[in-house]
Parts: C-alpha cells; sequence; structure tokens
C-alpha cells in the first residue's frame, strides 16, 4: 500500500482508499470518490514518492481506470510525473504492462487535452527512458 502525503485534501485515508482501488481495478470505487472531483485536485493526489493515481493504475494495468481518469476526468498524462521524474509509461514499463503502453501510445492521439505527447524517448529525471527501465 502506498504511503500518503496530504496534499490538502480532507482525508489522506481517503487518499490511501484511492490508491487501493487502482492497484485492484475497482473502477466503481474510483468514479464514486472522483465524479465530483476536477483535473487539477486528481492529479494533485500524490503518494510519497509523488506518484499519481494514474502511476498506480499503469502499474498494474489496470486500462479502465485510465480510461476513467484520461478520457472522462481529462488528466493530462504528459504532466504527470513523480519526484524522479517519472510518468505512468515508465512505471507501466517497468511493471511489464505492455497492454498499458499499447492503450496509452495508441489513444493519446484523440487526448487533445495533452500538452504534449508522450513519446518512447521520454526521459525521468535520472535519464532513463523506457527502453532503460
Amino acid at each position: 500500500m502506498a504511503s500518503i502525503r496530504n496534499n490538502g485534501h480532507s482525508s489522506s485515508n481517503g487518499d490511501a482508499i484511492l490508491f487501493a482501488a487502482c492497484e485492484q481495478g475497482d473502477l466503481q470505487t474510483i468514479r464514486f470518490h472522483l465524479d465530483s472531483l476536477s483535473a487539477s485536485k486528481i492529479a494533485s493526489i500524490r503518494d510519497n514518492h509523488g506518484a499519481t493515481l494514474v502511476h498506480f493504475a499503469a502499474r498494474y494495468g489496470h486500462i479502465n481506470i485510465l480510461e476513467y481518469l484520461i478520457e472522462t476526468k481529462r488528466l493530462d498524462l504528459s504532466q504527470l510525473r513523480t519526484e524522479h521524474g517519472a510518468t505512468c509509461v515508465h512505471d507501466a514499463a517497468v511493471c511489464d504492462q505492455v497492454e498499458t503502453l499499447y492503450y496509452i501510445f495508441n489513444n493519446q492521439k484523440r487526448q487533445t487535452h495533452f500538452a504534449e505527447q508522450i513519446r518512447w524517448t521520454i526521459r525521468d529525471s535520472h535519464g532513463n527512458t523506457l527502453l532503460h527501465l
């Protein structure tokens, strides 16, 4: 379970529930807690390493949750990085989530709200691309 950093939310316990739901692929819980929140509020929910709900969904290969966060809530994956500069595609690569990578790379062109396209050559703060991981 993730250690949660308090980011001005009413309950870090509530955030822990969200991270667990992303780990388990529990879209119903995610929707229940996030439907009324803006993309910026959702993006500010972080664990102690700066990982977002998107990072957790990508690590565990839960494309249904990624679809909700990206397509419904309109989170910009290109702007979500951990304290080490990792994007959700870095996390998916480390965890061998090939289908998740396929979903992200093949569907990002439809996402006009992304500030920039995510590429295979995107680097974390240590200079690692997906291929290094």
